[in-house]
């Protein structure tokens, strides 16, 4: 990261997205050794990342400016396992929150600025049948405390394939995602009075293990309904945007046990903005210069028990 960014931290704000942070994993630690044993019915993950910008799915460029603090907390409820056609139900509970360095205003117009950008509740059913495939069907809120972006509630469908039993090493993990905007927009066509909508995403998540490293080559491509980032600057394009990364991952076998499986992850993102509408809305909600494209540069910690 530029030495620049760097700088800009807010020392007041970074040790309070540390404290949040210390406060998660202190709630994970509370369960004990025997809560966590083989035949658990309840799980919990916690991750903590930090990047160079706040960048969402729909390639939206939240925040570009300082550090991006994001932290993720999820229970895993097993409600039913078998060994039939159905073989996993799992209810899925959780909430994501957006802290930046630099903060950024409130209001459109007016004082006041926030470090805290946003919070988004999780509910999730996941559903594992026919032994490789699994559907996931997730709901979000996104809660924006920045520049009167009010909420907007959603709803996901993804199908996965895990197609390792026939690749073996060069498995591809295909899937589809639905996502649809419930009430709101997710995207900055909201400025244009642009209606609720939605997308397809295809996508494939490759990995190889090297040494004690797992190393992700996720590869998808965003197709959005006309409405979804609207037509105001151009025709709608079929393909919204392509996204390629590279992760690497390595469980930290230096953890006491009994405190969760623990983890740590780097990776960068390349997003390419196909669609004409997308390059205005990508920064600025559509008042700034056209962006094309972008990378993005993360690490980050995560446990599970």
């Amino acid at each position: 990261m530029k030495t620049a960014l760097i700088q800009k931290i807010n020392l007041n704000f970074a040790s309070r997205a540390i404290a949040l942070f210390s406060a998660m994993a202190a709630l994970a630690f509370t369960a004990t050794p025997a809560a966590r044993a083989d035949g658990s019915k309840v799980n919990v993950l916690v991750n903590f990342e930090v990047s160079d910008k706040y960048l969402t799915p729909r390639g939206m460029i939240v925040a570009d400016h300082g550090l991006t603090y994001q932290q993720l907390l999820l229970a895993f409820v097993d409600l039913y396992k078998s060994d039939g056609f159905i073989s996993d139900v799992t209810f899925i509970p959780g909430v994501w929150a957006d802290f930046t360095s630099h903060p950024i205003p409130i209001h459109v117009k007016g004082k006041g600025a926030a470090d805290w950008v946003e919070t988004d509740p999780i509910a999730g059913l996941s559903t594992k049948f026919a032994k490789d495939f699994k559907l996931d069907l997730t709901y979000t809120a996104f809660d924006m405390h920045i520049l009167d972006i009010g909420t907007s509630q959603h709803f996901s469908a993804q199908l996965s394939y895990d197609d390792s039993s026939i690749l073996k090493d060069f498995a591809l993990h295909p899937y589809v995602l639905f996502w649809q905007e419930l009430d709101g927009k997710a995207t900055a066509a909201a400025n244009f009075n642009v209606p609720s909508s939605n997308y397809f995403d295809v996508g494939i998540d490759p990995s190889a293990t090297i040494a004690s490293w797992k190393i992700e080559a996720p590869l998808r491509m965003l197709l959005p309904n006309t409405n979804f980032y609207g037509t105001h600057f151009a025709k709608h394009s079929t393909v919204g945007l392509y996204e390629l990364g590279l992760k690497a991952s390595t469980n930290m076998g230096f953890m006491p046990a009994g405190y969760g499986s623990w983890s740590f992850h780097i990776g960068v993102k390349y997003m390419k903005f196909v669609d004409k509408n997308l390059q205005h809305l990508a920064i600025s909600g559509g008042f700034g210069n056209p962006k094309s494209d972008t990378f993005q540069t993360y690490a980050g910690l995560s446990t599970f028990f």
